[in-house]
């Protein structure tokens, strides 16, 4: 045999091989799943119970029939992710094993982010009367910036009586960052309902290790997790534990300035892109009374949350999953409807519809 002929079948049998190792990789992350989800991820028996174990099952197999044929890593994760929505849309998720926020955040100061910059907080005077403020995101990058920028302004915001907040496509993150807006809006005591986080050996092993993972000498981080993972070690395992700080069912919270002058009318502009963080930034700005909420219902991802990252099987991946869930279930769950508009708006056909809704209930609250 001719010496090229025989690299060549000496390279088609390693790709064959490598391809087979793929589908082997996947076949026993995909396996691996439902069972390390029932013991560990905080929705997901509530998820099979609401979505119905066949449709589950019906996904798992799916899965392993897709996973046969995968060729890349990257196959494998796509069909993982659509396997993980079956459970359910939001805060579970699957994602390459050098996955970090570390390493996302070190890549966002690159040349990629010199090309696409991330969206910021935006302020602008429609009117003497109305002022818009946007928010595309409420992640932890963006703290700084929405403090310094309600900081600055805040003499004349108080002077402005109606209030846009646009929060749609606002991606969620950290409820911190959202905190110098509420203070801003609510003058009045709110109920806000707290988290329980599943006991479990792998939850308490994560979690105990989080902060190198999510937040690397951070001594915040470290200061909230600390007495978090003594509260799960002190109960059973499969129970739930409730953080220390965090204990009550429904905390009452006062505005920190009673005196303060706040906004006679507030209309917040949302859909369905709004989830996780953004979605607790409504539940509480909507028991102001001076505030309504204008649009389409959100994205439905916040009853399960506080994400862990865990190794599957093949060393290729980390399934992101749930340790906590909100002391809202079973009465107000959030997931199964998204939270709903005061005022219901149609999906906008195209950008230049989406900024006549802006112009729709400026109208409104400027009683027009």
């Amino acid at each position: 045999m001719p010496a090229t002929l025989a690299v060549a079948f000496a390279l088609a049998a390693s790709a064959s091989a490598n391809e087979a190792g793929v589908a082997d990789n996947c076949r026993g992350d995909i396996a691996y799943l439902p069972d390390f989800l029932i013991a560990n991820d905080t929705g997901a028996a509530d998820n099979r119970k609401f979505r119905g174990e066949a449709v589950i099952a019906a996904a798992y197999d799916k899965a392993l029939r897709e996973a046969a044929s995968a060729k890349t890593e990257d196959d494998c994760g796509a069909i993982i992710k659509t396997y993980l929505r079956a459970w359910r849309e939001g805060h579970l998720a699957v994602v390459p094993a050098d996955w970090s926020p570390a390493r996302d955040a070190q890549k966002k100061t690159g040349n990629e982010a010199a090309k696409k910059p991330e969206p910021k907080a935006q302020i602008a005077w429609l009117s003497d009367k109305t002022v818009l403020l946007t928010f595309p995101t409420f992640f932890a990058s963006a703290t700084e910036d929405i403090a310094k920028m309600m900081a600055d302004n805040r003499k004349r915001l108080e002077l402005t009586p109606n209030w846009i907040i646009d929060v749609r496509n606002n991606n969620g993150g950290d409820d911190n960052t959202y905190k110098p807006i509420a203070d801003a809006v609510i003058g009045n005591p709110i109920f806000i309902a707290g988290v329980e986080f599943l006991s479990t050996p792998a939850n308490i092993e994560v979690t105990a290790g989080l902060c190198d993972f999510w937040a690397p000498g951070d001594r915040n981080c470290i200061a909230f997790l600390e007495p978090l993972v003594a509260a799960m070690r002190a109960v059973p395992p499969g129970t739930y534990a409730a953080h220390p700080r965090l204990g009550d069912t429904v905390t009452r919270i006062d505005p920190d300035e009673p005196g303060r002058k706040r906004p006679a009318r507030v209309a917040v502009l949302t859909d369905r892109a709004c989830g996780s963080s953004c979605e607790q930034f409504l539940l509480a700005v909507q028991q102001a009374w001076n505030v309504k909420l204008f649009g389409r219902r959100t994205s439905g991802a916040l009853d399960y949350s506080n994400l862990r990252p865990h190794k599957l099987p093949s060393g290729k991946r980390l399934v992101l999953y749930a340790t906590s869930r909100s002391k809202r279930l079973p009465h107000m769950p959030i997931d199964a409807v998204g939270v709903l508009p005061d005022v219901f708006l149609p999906a906008p056909a195209d950008d230049a519809a989406r900024a006549k809704e802006i112009d729709a209930v400026r109208a409104l609250i400027e009683q027009r």
